[in-house]
């Protein structure tokens, strides 16, 4: 990397002209927010690991502002889709240069001359790689969930703070379509719900299946590698159910787009949709800073697959195991409730978030997802809207004008963040005090009890057991060490 450019990406950023939106908060175009990153001494340089279904959407976002030079993958099959998907993208954004491929994502962190890397693989990779990326000197942005415990969360940040990297979560509604959870946020922190008095998430149960037979691992397939820290196990496959689409061509199986619903490498809806509602939720109703004290994990309705053992644990492993019906309850010490739940069809709402409060000893209540925000406070707004700069005190900036699902803001907000050294607006240490509840909620849901989480200690309290699922034990020679 030329020293001109390393320099500019150290360099402090100039303000950013802004411009109004019609009815709304000031905003740049997407083309503005690209122009710091056009000239090839200023164009940061990444690696790609992981090329799985996030890949397209994160490849669109990324090479707006950035040059991908390697992608990494132990699926080749998948890995040649994402070279081309990759060169369409270059192409479209200008941006020059080869794409190396490798499935050795140790030969993408030992090169010098890429700035950062991005990280979309199944989440039981994500922390290790996470960690050898920083100390390889290279700026992170990885997809959500960040980790699969609540130990290597806490060995993410030890990390982070050691080398001064930047690191950007993919909890991309932080900076994305439309400025929708902004705007909520914002409404939320102006009284426009009066107190909050809980908050309700409605996220969706995880898919079931039917037992799936062992069969021979697709030749294109490194599946001793792929399944990283976590016990090996035989390959199974059920029928094909997606036939199009980016994650196409891929039958139900313990591997790619569908680990997501297996406690052995993921955390089911909670560390999926969870880690993106959750997430918007807490930091609305500032639970994400300061000493928000204990606080009590009550899972009241819980539906699983599968039985599990005395220890929490599945007692078959053939089939999906998450959390597929629940409804939990999360009791913070000044009286404010989360509630997580599968659904809230009975509430009157779908996939999404609704804040309540008391404002005037009357009900008031906000909705938003990704597609709409509503609610009596909305429609106040007419007659007495927020501030202009309410959107750019939530985000510490001015977005960029994205209504779209492709994390464009997030990318820009991370590529500015790598050249100022600034925190990111999706940071780890907020992310990982989400998590907790996430991974709480999880670990209360399998041994099917009320725990009390102390966010100081980041323990359980009085439950041996349920402290002993803050980590996990790994298999030898994918250790994560910190």
């Amino acid at each position: 990397m030329s020293k001109s450019r390393r320099s500019f990406l150290k360099s402090s950023l100039a303000a950013a002209s802004a411009a109004s939106l019609p009815g709304m908060f000031p905003t740049r175009s997407v083309e503005a927010s690209a122009a710091d990153f056009r000239s090839p001494n200023e164009v940061p340089v990444i690696g790609m690991i992981g090329t799985g279904i996030r890949f397209r959407p994160l490849a669109t976002g990324s090479q707006i502002y950035s040059n991908c030079a390697v992608i990494c993958d132990l699926d080749t099959r998948q890995l040649e889709k994402a070279r081309v998907e990759l060169g369409k993208q270059k192409e479209k954004n200008s941006r020059a240069g080869e794409i190396e491929t490798t499935d050795e994502y140790r030969k993408v962190l030992d090169r010098d001359d890429l700035d950062a890397v991005v990280i979309a693989t199944p989440d039981h990779w994500h922390t290790k790689m996470c960690i050898e990326a920083m100390e390889s000197g290279k700026d992170v942005y990885c997809e959500k969930p960040l980790t699969l415990t609540v130990r290597e969360g806490q060995q993410i940040i030890k990390v982070m703070k050691k080398t001064g990297k930047i690191f950007q979560v993919g909890t991309q509604q932080r900076s994305d379509f439309g400025q929708r959870f902004l705007k909520a946020i914002a409404m939320v922190r102006d009284n426009r719900i009066g107190d909050p008095k809980f908050v309700t998430v409605a996220i969706g149960g995880s898919r079931t299946c039917d037992p799936m037979p062992k069969v021979a691992v697709p030749k294109e397939l490194d599946w001793e590698r792929w399944q990283g820290q976590t016990q090996l196990t035989d390959y199974l496959q059920g029928p094909m159910v997606h036939p199009t689409g980016w994650g196409a061509g891929y039958p139900l199986s313990k591997c790619h787009r569908y680990f997501r619903w297996f406690y052995e490498y993921s955390g089911g809806k909670l560390t999926d949709w969870g880690a993106h509602h959750v997430d918007i939720g807490l930091w609305a109703i500032n639970k994400l800073n300061g000493d928000i004290g204990p606080y009590t994990i009550d899972p009241m309705e819980v539906e699983h697959p599968v039985e599990f053992d005395k220890n929490g644990n599945p007692t078959v492993s053939d089939r999906f195991n998450a959390a597929t019906k629940f409804k939990v309850e999360v009791a913070f010490k000044d009286g404010v409730k989360l509630y997580i739940r599968d659904n809230a069809q009975d509430l009157g709402f779908d996939n999404g978030i609704m804040f309540t409060g008391a404002l005037n000893n009357k009900r008031r209540r906000l909705f938003v997802n990704r597609g709409k925000i509503t609610g009596t406070p909305v429609e106040e707004l007419a007659d007495n809207p927020l501030a202009e700069d309410a959107i750019e005190k939530v985000y510490g900036s001015t977005p960029v004008k994205n209504g779209g699902g492709d994390p464009i803001n997030h990318f820009n907000n991370f590529f500015e963040c790598c050249k100022s050294r600034k925190t990111p607006i999706s940071d780890v240490e907020s992310h990982h005090k989400m998590l907790c509840i996430c991974h709480g909620t999880n670990t209360a849901m399998r041994l099917g009890r009320k725990l009390t989480f102390d966010p100081k200690t980041e323990k359980f309290i009085g439950d041996d057991q349920a402290n002993s699922m803050l980590e996990r034990e790994q298999r030898k020679g994918y250790e994560i060490k910190a």
